[in-house]
C-alpha cells in the first residue's frame, strides 16, 4: 500500500511539472500568431504628416511584421470611420489612403490596434487643382469654388503628353534643379533654378517656367507650366501664377488632369528648349531649396 502511495505522487508531480512546461514553451507559439498581442514594442509605425495636409494626402505605414492587406484593414483604426484604399509598396510598407478624399477642414484620427502608433491628419480647405489640357488651363477650386484660372503649357504630343487621372501633391521644392532625358538627344534638359515646383506623378511637376512665352500651347517634357514673375536675371512681365499656386496648394492637394492634348501646336516638332545657361540669381528674388 506505501509503495503505491508513492508511484502515485510521483506521477501527480510528473504532471503538475510537465503543465508548468507547456505553458512556458505556448507562450511564444502563440505571440508568432498575433505579434501585436505582445504588447511589446511598437508592431506598426505610421508617419507623420504636415499640417494642414491636402485632401489627398496618403498616409505611410511601416510595419515590424510582413502582413496582408486584409490583416492590415483589421488592425487599422481611423475616426472619423471612413472607406481606404490600402497600397501595398512591399512587404513592410503602405499607403493608406481614402476612397475618394478625407473630409475638408476635418481632423481625422488613425491608429494601429495593439500598439501606441498614431497620427493626426488636419485637412485643408479642400483645395484641388484640375488641369484641363484641351483647353491647356489651370483651375483652383476651394470649398467646391472656383478660386483661379490661369493658363498653362503642358507636354506636347506624341511623346511628351501629361497623362490624364487623379494625384496627389508628394514633393514641393522651392527652387529646383532639373535633369532629364537623353544627354545625346536635344531632349535632354539641364536647367536650374526652376521655381515653385510642386511634384505631382513621378518627374512630373507643377512649376514656373520663366523662359516659355508660348503659354496656351502644349511645349513641355510632361510637366506642366506655369507663367512667373521671376527668372534668375529679373522680372518675366509675366504674372506671378507659379507664386500663387505654390501658396494655395499643399502636401497632398488632389493634381486632377482631364480632357485631350490638341494634335497640332502651331506645327512645333520638340518641347521648348530649357535655356542652355541659367544666370546665377538674387538673393532678393529666389530663396533657398526647401522641400515640403
Amino acid at each position: 500500500m506505501k509503495h503505491h502511495w508513492r508511484i502515485a505522487l510521483l506521477i501527480i508531480t510528473s504532471l503538475a511539472s510537465l503543465s508548468v512546461i507547456g505553458v512556458a514553451l505556448g507562450q511564444p507559439h502563440q505571440a508568432h500568431g498575433d505579434p501585436a498581442s505582445l504588447g511589446r514594442g511598437l508592431t506598426a509605425r505610421l508617419a507623420p504628416v504636415t499640417n494642414p495636409a491636402g485632401i489627398d494626402e496618403p498616409l505611410h505605414l511601416t510595419t515590424a511584421y510582413a502582413r496582408s492587406i486584409k490583416n492590415v484593414r483589421q488592425h487599422l483604426r481611423v475616426s472619423p470611420s471612413l472607406p481606404l484604399r490600402i497600397r501595398q509598396v512591399d512587404s513592410h510598407h503602405y499607403l493608406i489612403m481614402p476612397r475618394y478624399f478625407w473630409p475638408a477642414k476635418s481632423l481625422i484620427a488613425l491608429s494601429w490596434k495593439g500598439s501606441p502608433a498614431s497620427t493626426i491628419l488636419h485637412t485643408d480647405n479642400g483645395r484641388e487643382i484640375v488641369i484641363n489640357l484641351s483647353r491647356q488651363n489651370l483651375t483652383a477650386w476651394e470649398n467646391g469654388s472656383v478660386t483661379r484660372t490661369m493658363t498653362i503649357s503642358t507636354g506636347l504630343p506624341p511623346r511628351w503628353v501629361t497623362p490624364t487621372g487623379t494625384y496627389w501633391i508628394y514633393k514641393r521644392v522651392e527652387d529646383d534643379h532639373m535633369i532629364g532625358g537623353d544627354p545625346h538627344t536635344p531632349d535632354h534638359w539641364d536647367v536650374d533654378h526652376v521655381p515653385y515646383a510642386q511634384y505631382f506623378n513621378g518627374a512630373i511637376a507643377l512649376h514656373g517656367a520663366w523662359w516659355n512665352h508660348h503659354f496656351g500651347q502644349p511645349v513641355s517634357h510632361g510637366c506642366i507650366q506655369l507663367p512667373t514673375a521671376e527668372s534668375p536675371s529679373g522680372p518675366t512681365g509675366d504674372p506671378p501664377d507659379a507664386l500663387w499656386l505654390w501658396r494655395f496648394a499643399d502636401m497632398g492637394t488632389p493634381v486632377i488632369v482631364t480632357g485631350r492634348t490638341p494634335d497640332k501646336t502651331n506645327e512645333a516638332k520638340t518641347p521648348l528648349p530649357y535655356p542652355p545657361d541659367s544666370p546665377v540669381p538674387t538673393p532678393a528674388r529666389f530663396g533657398a531649396s526647401s522641400n515640403r
